[in-house]
C-alpha cells in the first residue's frame, strides 16, 4: 500500500480545515472519485483504489491508498490531492511517497 506525505513548501502549518468539510479541499476535482466518508478521516474510491486522506501530525497530511493499479497512478492521486490541496488554501503544496 503507497503511503505519502503532503506539508507546505514553506514548512508553514496548514490552515484548519473542519472534520466533515475535508472532501471540499482534499477530494481531486480532476480524477472520478466517490466519497465513502467525510469525517476527521477522508476517505475516497477512486476506480479500484481506496484513497484515505488524515492529519497525523503538525502540517502534515497523510494519504493512503490500497490497490492502485500502478505506481504511476498513485502518485496521480497524491499528485491532485497535493494540488486540491495547495489550491483551496493559497500555499503551494509538496509531495513525498514514504512506503510503497
Amino acid at each position: 500500500m503507497p503511503e505519502y506525505t503532503i506539508s507546505t513548501r514553506s514548512g508553514a502549518d496548514w490552515p484548519d480545515i473542519p472534520a466533515g468539510k475535508l472532501s471540499s479541499h482534499l477530494a481531486p476535482k480532476a480524477l472520478q472519485c466517490e466519497i465513502v466518508e467525510d469525517s476527521s478521516v477522508l476517505v475516497l474510491r477512486i476506480g479500484d483504489s481506496t484513497v484515505s486522506v488524515s492529519w497525523e501530525l503538525l502540517g502534515t497530511w497523510y494519504v493512503d491508498i490500497e490497490g492502485p493499479e500502478s505506481p504511476e497512478q498513485a502518485d496521480t492521486i497524491t499528485s491532485e490531492i497535493a494540488r486540491q490541496l495547495g489550491d483551496a488554501t493559497a500555499d503551494q503544496a509538496v509531495w513525498y511517497r514514504v512506503a510503497d
